[in-house]
């Protein structure tokens, strides 16, 4: 079978999780023996693996390969890059998602590589800064779809909904314009919904998307178990991983944690984002917190190797985050906000440990107790990657082409 896999972001431009999952298939399907090609984007006038051979045109179609498959680049017209949205005031990034809906020149450039590459399938991640008129063009050409759902970006373009703020002025203002509407159209009904979480797939069922669509909740996949074995230590080393956004309770995390006087607990802090600057103001000069920017996976896995307990203090609704299933696979138990789909992967005590969004103090507590009860972190070891070993991504490629086998 010929599979395309079109995401907006692909390594090396990684922001999220999705674009993780989404090479994460790619590579799993690929070792099921399909023939699978990735759809992109990419910067204007950009080195990828240290080929400058790509011109600087929006419309020109660049190609290059990881781990053998091969995938097709372009930079849509807009704006701005889909990466650098942070650094634009927010009626800029409203004109720019107003482009992006109906980005016509992307349909036509995505239509190319489908006519000339003639796929049997097309399974579909995050389509912001592509285009949300994709859907309709995998209809006209009669394509089997499957869509994976990530986030609540087709309810509102941020794609996070805060706790508590779940009416406000920006989520009244896109159903006001319509928005909820328009996306409910585009997206219409593709053949498959993934969704990695209940939580999310019930979102989407109570907003009316997708009303004909097979609708199935499949967890995100991981690669390997890897049996680590970290030394006894008299530091609980915590870390948090992901973007370094208000909303997933990065600057809250770091406000509590500095009210904590225990010189035994460090806070490592993985990512970049927005925030990134006050954050740091925040931090000051504590030196429990230490920054490790950006880091490639070959780099990451050997920090987290390190490491006690994940820390996701999320604030804002979550679907089924990434970063949780590499901790467990590692060995790694989590401490979590009980936000969106997160409850699902968490098991009290067993392979991490849950407390009320929002609520930092209980955070804290938290904390504070897993300290005095470090000694007893390895045994729950087993208890995380036996957690996510029904989640491997052979087994789940398996159940990808089984579903793509039933579209009629």
């Amino acid at each position: 079978m010929k599979i395309a896999i079109i995401s907006n972001l692909y390594s090396p431009f990684v922001r999220g999780g999705a674009e993780v999952i989404a090479q994460l298939e790619a590579e799993g399907l690929k070792s099921a023996w399909q023939h699978v090609f990735v759809i992109s984007t990419r910067p204007r006038n950009i080195k990828i693996h240290g080929k400058s051979a790509i011109k600087p045109a929006h419309a020109t179609v660049s190609h290059d390969e990881i781990n053998e498959i091969s995938i097709w680049r372009f930079s849509p017209i807009n704006i701005f890059y889909y990466l650098n949205d942070f650094k634009y005031p927010s009626f800029v990034r409203l004109l720019w998602h107003l482009i992006d809906t109906f980005n016509i020149f992307s349909y036509w450039t995505v239509k190319k590589i489908l006519l000339k590459q003639k796929p049997d399938v097309v399974i579909t991640h995050n389509i912001m800064g592509i285009g949300f008129l994709l859907p309709r063009l995998f209809s006209k050409l009669n394509i089997k779809h499957v869509h994976t759902l990530h986030d609540v970006q087709l309810v509102t373009p941020s794609g996070l909904i805060i706790k508590d703020k779940e009416n406000s002025l920006e989520q009244i203002f896109f159903k006001a314009i319509g928005y909820v509407k328009v996306m409910r159209w585009l997206m219409g009904s593709p053949d498959i919904i993934i969704s990695p979480s209940k939580f999310l797939l019930d979102f989407y069922k109570r907003s009316k998307f997708f009303p004909k669509s097979k609708k199935v909740v499949l967890p995100n996949p991981i690669k390997n178990l890897l049996n680590i074995t970290k030394q006894s230590s008299y530091n609980l080393e915590l870390v948090y991983l992901g973007q370094v956004n208000k909303a997933k309770g990065i600057l809250d995390l770091i406000t509590n944690f500095k009210k904590s006087k225990q010189k035994h607990i460090r806070l490592h802090i993985v990512g970049v984002g927005a925030d990134m600057a006050k954050a740091k103001r925040l931090a000051g000069k504590d030196k429990r917190i230490v920054w490790h920017g950006w880091l490639p996976s070959a780099q990451l896995v050997p920090l987290l190797a390190k490491m006690d307990v994940l820390v996701v203090p999320s604030l804002c609704y979550e679907n089924s985050p990434t970063v949780i299933y590499e901790s467990l696979s590692l060995g790694i138990p989590v401490l979590a906000s009980d936000i969106g789909g997160v409850a699902e992967l968490i098991q009290e005590g067993s392979n991490g440990w849950i407390f009320p969004a929002g609520d930092f103090e209980a955070m804290n507590k938290k904390i504070n107790s897993i300290y005095k009860q470090r000694d007893k972190l390895s045994t729950l070891a087993p208890n995380c990657r036996q957690s996510v070993s029904k989640h491997h991504i052979d087994k789940y490629s398996k159940k990808i082409l089984d579903l793509i086998d039933e579209i009629k």
